[in-house]
């Protein structure tokens, strides 16, 4: 794929990119995402560039070396230097603290140009909390702050491409964690009293009134409760079944 020539897909493609490289994207999300890999040179197949759609809004990524490979290719790439700094703002070319830096900060130089570009991140501002952000920090931050830095000084290469180390903290999604509502204890004594009707009832008939009447009362008694009142009363049917009548042909 090159920057000469429209980035062409043939449908077995297109539906690759669809499902694995540019995720929910419309049919003109698709050839937008087409027109960046075209523009930048970039090819999707080798996760060289993708798209990532949240909230609705498509957002092309790319590597930091795919950012890289961009600048250099356009021949006008003349050297960078990144710096970092602490909480006291005082910059060094070297990170050695044991905490991560405050920000990081790149300058790129382009030939032709009457100044270099620098870009500057806050470490607050793109750490994404785990991951190589937990581990390097002071690397990961670098690398947000080249990408900015690159992007200033090749705006027609890069317009739009953002790198995979600045978006992490979006795609960081917050977890609320919710405590599950408390379940009614219900009226111990209710409980207690519906038990004690089941085993009197020495009739169906009684015992169908103490269904009904426990029926009533089930808004009063937790699931747990009512659950075993009917365990209780499906058990005492069954006994008071089983009960032989009495024998009508019996001497009186």
């Amino acid at each position: 794929m090159t920057t000469s020539t429209l980035a062409l897909w043939t449908p077995e493609q297109t539906q690759l990119i669809s499902t694995t490289i540019a995720p929910g994207c419309s049919n003109d999300e698709l050839r937008l995402f087409a027109y960046a890999c075209q523009r930048t040179g970039l090819d999707p197949f080798s996760k060289q560039i993708y798209a990532i759609k949240r909230g609705g809004k498509m957002t092309i990524q790319a590597g930091i070396d795919g950012l890289r490979a961009i600048a250099e290719r356009t021949g006008q790439l003349d050297g960078s230097i990144t710096e970092w700094c602490g909480e006291d703002g005082q910059w060094t070319d070297v990170w050695l603290g044991s905490k991560p830096p405050a920000a990081a900060k790149t300058t790129i130089w382009r030939k032709g140009a009457s100044h270099p570009f620098t870009g500057v991140a806050r470490f607050q501002d793109y750490n994404a909390g785990q991951g190589l952000w937990a581990k390097m920090g002071a690397a990961m931050i670098a690398k947000c702050s080249e990408a900015l830095a690159l992007r200033k000084a090749f705006p027609a290469d890069m317009s739009g491409v953002y790198s995979t180390d600045e978006m992490q903290q979006a795609e960081v999604e917050p977890v609320t964690v919710t405590a599950a509502p408390a379940l009614p204890a219900g009226d111990a004594k209710l409980f207690q009293a519906g038990k004690a009707a089941i085993a009197k009832a020495d009739t169906l008939d009684k015992l169908q009134e103490v269904v009904a009447r426990m029926d009533k009362r089930k808004p009063d008694l937790s699931d747990e409760q009512n659950d075993e009142l009917l365990r209780l009363a499906v058990e005492r049917e069954a006994v008071l079944s089983d009960t032989p009548s009495e024998d009508p042909f019996a001497d009186d």
